[in-house]
């Protein structure tokens, strides 16, 4: 299936490792030039080659930090230097200070706003008038399966994370008629560095095993297992495609049906 992608220009954020990387690497492999961007520079350049050898795109690392507003700034307009444009962005913030309600401060909330709202807030400002310009554009944002099921110790991961979901329903029925579809995609657990660092986190919180709380994830799903990253990557390059054209302000779970609930 040809999704039309040859030739776009795309932003990937936190796309060194984990699920930004992996769709990184779904959308140049059907022909979109990347710019990715990570805070490790090291890891985000042996992407970049990695990512370069295995599709032959242009890609371009960008050093950024999320919560900055200039370093959005620069990753933007470096992109549009480069290569003229930008036609799809992928939002893919950091993960926030977990725990119980009263376990957390107000600047523990504070900081959830900043990396996680806020960096997608700027991002999307920042790129659309370029979208309207081509009357062409696609804006995925990779949450997680909290927006759907919230609670403890996910509060603020869950609070602004829903922020986000709403945030890109807005957009797409602003900018609709521009050319320009919005979504959001929300994932459970995945074998990624986070998943993993949660499932740890997880175990110690518990007093279980790796082993065991790998397990119990992976029974929490329909299906018995962990999903692979590259799975959510083949929706994301989908939705960024010609064939998705009619889907726009969708909340999209991917989580091996692990919520149970119908909406």
């Amino acid at each position: 299936m040809d999704l039309g992608l040859q030739g776009k220009i795309a932003i990937v954020c936190a796309a060194s490792k984990g699920l930004g990387r992996a769709c990184a690497t779904a959308l140049a492999h059907e022909g979109a030039n990347v710019v990715i961007c990570a805070r490790n520079e090291q890891a985000l350049n042996d992407t970049a080659q990695a990512i370069r050898a295995e599709t032959g795109v242009r890609v371009l690392p960008m050093v950024c930090d999320l919560t900055s507003g200039a370093d959005i700034e620069q990753l933007v307009t470096r992109t549009v230097e480069e290569f003229g444009t930008v036609d799809i962005l992928i939002t893919n913030v950091g993960h926030p200070q977990m725990g119980a309600f009263f376990d957390l401060s107000e600047d523990d909330w504070q900081r959830g706003y900043d990396g996680i709202l806020l960096p997608v807030i700027r991002l999307c400002g920042l790129v659309i008038p370029h979208m309207q310009k081509a009357s062409w554009g696609r804006i995925v944002h990779i949450t997680s399966v909290a927006v759907k099921e919230p609670g403890t110790p996910y509060l603020i991961s869950s609070t602004f994370r829903a922020g986000v979901a709403a945030l890109s329903k807005s957009l797409a029925n602003e900018f609709g008629k521009s050319g320009i579809l919005v979504n959001t995609v929300s994932p459970g657990a995945f074998r990624t560095p986070l998943g993993e660092a949660l499932i740890r986190q997880a175990a110690d919180r518990q007093s279980k095993s790796i082993a065991e709380a790998e397990s119990e994830t992976a029974n929490a799903t329909v299906i018995g297992r962990i999903g692979e990253a590259e799975e959510l990557a083949a929706l994301v390059a989908f939705l960024c495609s010609d064939r998705a054209s009619d889907i726009t302000g969708q909340v999209m779970t991917v989580d091996g049906g692990m919520v149970r609930g119908l909406l």
